[in-house]
């Protein structure tokens, strides 16, 4: 991306009620999902890598089912079908061998697993495993791509651009998983203490915004006029985890539960 472009994009996003950096993989990837669509179905090789990921995660596979263009998406959804029942029938043969194994000849098919090294039940493992991937979701890998990359830009034009500078002292508010990135990355930068301070703010008047909609909703206030912080609870959502979409698995420090593994 052109960064003049990227500069005016930023500089246009920043808002008191949105982060930036959520608004513009937003808008990337609504991008990126029209071009699948369009021209993707006709793309074997993007079919391919497609298949290899298992698919979408289940965020963004929703969200190319609501695009529509139901022919374009069964192109993609049939390969990956086909790959899965590839799968499933392997399995299928390789249990009614072993079974079958097990009738004839126990102790046999006992020998052969000690000196195969392959023991009842390994083709369970492999079957369950073909459901996973070493690739991530293509969706995923363009939008981390995208929030790294505003993430930075955030820094450079906020230390480097003075009328940048100022838009952000005025509007600038990051969602907390963005802000979580800018300090990962750049927590030594010159910038850093000043992006604190304004992100305090910030978080100051969001929580004013909310006590003020707990103050309505008593009764003793319902009859007043002004709904100016009903949106509150709304970019509170923003606030915490982004847009739909945007990666949170940082706030689960071990699994949910025995053997939990969710895909990005």
């Amino acid at each position: 991306m052109d960064k003049y472009i990227l500069y005016h994009d930023l500089a246009d996003a920043l808002q008191h009620d949105q982060c930036p950096v959520c608004k513009l993989v937003d808008e990337r990837v609504e991008r990126m999902i029209k071009v699948l669509l369009r021209e993707g179905a006709g793309d074997g090789q993007l079919i391919g890598s497609y298949v290899r990921a298992r698919g979408y995660c289940n965020a963004h596979a929703w969200r190319v089912k609501e695009s529509g263009d139901p022919a374009s998406q069964a192109v993609f959804y049939r390969a990956l079908l086909e790959d899965h029942k590839t799968s499933l029938e392997k399995y299928l043969t390789s249990r009614k061998q072993r079974d079958f194994r097990k009738k004839s000849n126990a102790l046999r098919s006992l020998l052969q697993a000690r000196m195969t090294g392959k023991a009842d039940g390994d083709e369970t493992s492999a079957y369950l495993s073909s459901f996973a991937s070493e690739e991530r979701c293509p969706i995923c890998a363009t939008t981390e791509s995208c929030e790294r990359r505003y993430v930075d830009a955030v820094v450079d034009y906020f230390e480097g651009d003075e009328e940048f500078r100022e838009r952000y002292r005025n509007r600038g508010v990051l969602c907390h998983p963005h802000f979580r990135r800018l300090i990962q990355s750049h927590a030594e930068r010159p910038s850093v203490p000043e992006l604190l301070e304004i992100q305090l703010s910030r978080l100051d008047l969001q929580i004013e915004h909310l006590r003020e909609i707990e103050r309505k909703a008593n009764v003793r206030f319902s009859d007043e006029e002004g709904d100016a912080y009903l949106g509150g609870w709304i970019r509170a959502v923003r606030l915490d985890v982004g847009l739909p979409g945007t990666d949170t698995r940082y706030k689960q420090r071990a699994a949910a539960f025995k053997d939990a593994a969710l895909k990005p």
